[in-house]
């Protein structure tokens, strides 16, 4: 839930969550590359950690009422600040705990339908890198509040993403994989689904990824 209270910030721990952001996070890279901000149909938008200044920008620009971060409630200098800059700009903040590697407990997805159908728009969907839980996030946002097709969605994908399939994350992708095969059978939504038939176990042990794209996400990206 958001906290309409966050702590106050230091200059000290100010200045600490900037050099946290850019050294300890990796931000200097997505400074220099892409901070991989786009839109996502007609009222959301998905990107990876932002920079606090170009938060900033886009809540000024695109009009921003909830940013909902799917790295979870953690403690981190840089989540905090997030959590400062979006009171002060009078913005919801909500914490949502989205894993890159693995599938979710039916109750996650079903709190993320529910967050979807309550939160003011427009809304920003953000993890580290923007590439993985923030595309599984779009994907569901598109289906459900604006009710494209799964196999329309394309928010999983390479490019402009950097989503890499055949990795471990590919095994977002085969969640979506396992539904549409299931939905060929009998006309289930995704939420009924979700509900009465989705395993994970048969989700991870149906999954397959290939060594060499995982050295590349985990070793070499490094993604959290």
């Amino acid at each position: 839930m958001p906290d309409p209270h966050p702590p106050k910030l230091s200059p000290r721990q100010r200045l600490w969550a900037y050099w946290h952001a850019l050294i300890h996070e990796h931000g200097w890279v997505r400074i220099l590359l892409t901070t991989n901000y786009h839109r996502v149909g007609q009222h959301a938008f998905r990107s990876g950690q932002l920079p606090p200044w170009t938060l900033v920008k886009h809540i000024r620009r695109d009009g921003l009422r909830t940013v909902v971060n799917l790295r979870g409630p953690v403690d981190t200098p840089t989540l905090a600040l997030e959590r400062e800059l979006c009171a002060r700009e009078g913005v919801k903040h909500i914490d949502l705990r989205f894993f890159s590697r693995d599938t979710h407990r039916p109750e996650v997805l079903l709190e993320a339908r529910r967050l979807l159908a309550e939160i003011e728009y427009p809304a920003l969907f953000h993890c580290m890198s923007g590439a993985d839980r923030a595309g599984f996030m779009a994907t569901l946002y598109l289906h459900w509040m604006e009710n494209i097709p799964l196999e329309d969605t394309r928010q999983l994908r390479l490019w402009p993403f950097w989503h890499y399939r055949h990795a471990r994350t590919g095994i977002l992708d085969h969640f979506f994989e396992r539904y549409l095969a299931a939905r060929c059978k009998s006309a289930i939504s995704l939420e009924d689904w979700i509900r009465t038939e989705y395993s994970q176990d048969d989700i991870r042990s149906s999954f397959r990824s290939n060594r060499w794209f995982n050295v590349l996400v985990d070793r070499v990206l490094r993604r959290e």
